[in-house]
């Protein structure tokens, strides 16, 4: 047996164990394929952004701003904003996952996810490495199956749904659903509210720059509350 050949018990264990956080995605990926069947954009290509971004919230924004026709240099811009979070995720568990061969660091980042990050951040730092890294496949194989069967059902549903009826509950879902994934502490609060507000006074402003905007001053109001709560720290 090679040092990382698959373990089967840690495998099913991820599997297990994210189903609990995955749940709220659930809801998020239908309306995401709502959105996709009425943006006017191919629904296959649609659908493919499910796994060719492999970020929820991302995907929501790009196909809001395609289906605006807003320019593709906003688009890019507006993904990058939303997925530099990945950023810290790769930085926080770089020392972890270090020992891990080459291959996985190819195919480990693709299934970065926030659930699947949540669970590999929260182990012990003593954790069997093999076990590790197919506890965190196992999570991360969870996620990614369901998320392109949410997302493909969304899509097929959203064409016999009335557009009324989804405009009905698809808003509170996927607000819900995010703060269910995204907001953590005050300083997920502040970023939510900030950018929030700020794209809704921004939805006029041309070519989406409304929802750029409000993602750069989320951003920027998270990070002065978590230094805010770090100074307070540091002084007491």
């Amino acid at each position: 047996m090679t040092e990382y050949s698959f373990d089967r018990p840690a495998f099913f264990a991820g599997f297990r164990d994210v189903i609990p956080i995955a749940l709220p995605g659930i809801p998020f990926g239908l309306v995401l394929g709502f959105l996709i069947s009425e943006a006017g954009i191919d629904r296959f290509a649609g659908w493919s952004s499910s796994w060719i971004i492999l970020a929820g919230a991302a995907q929501l924004a790009a196909i809001e701003l395609l289906a605006e026709q807003a320019s593709a240099a906003v688009v890019l811009v507006t993904i990058a904003f939303v997925n530099s979070r990945h950023l810290m995720y790769s930085a926080a568990l770089r020392q972890r996952f270090a020992p891990f061969p080459n291959w996985f660091r190819i195919v480990g980042p693709y299934v970065l996810l926030d659930q699947s990050f949540a669970l590999a951040n929260g182990q012990p730092n003593d954790l069997d490495n093999r076990y590790r890294m197919w506890h965190y496949f196992g999570s991360a194989t969870f996620l990614f199956v369901m998320w392109q069967t949410v997302v493909g059902v969304g899509v097929i549903v959203g064409d016999v749904i009335r557009a009324e009826w989804q405009l009905t509950f698809a808003v509170p879902i996927l607000f819900g659903s995010l703060m269910l994934l995204s907001i953590t502490n005050r300083a997920g609060v502040a970023a939510a509210v900030v950018g929030g507000v700020v794209a809704l006074l921004g939805s006029s402003l041309p070519q989406g720059s409304g929802v750029l905007l409000g993602i750069v001053l989320g951003v920027a109001a998270g990070a002065a509350w978590e230094t805010r709560l770090d100074d307070t720290a540091g002084s007491s």
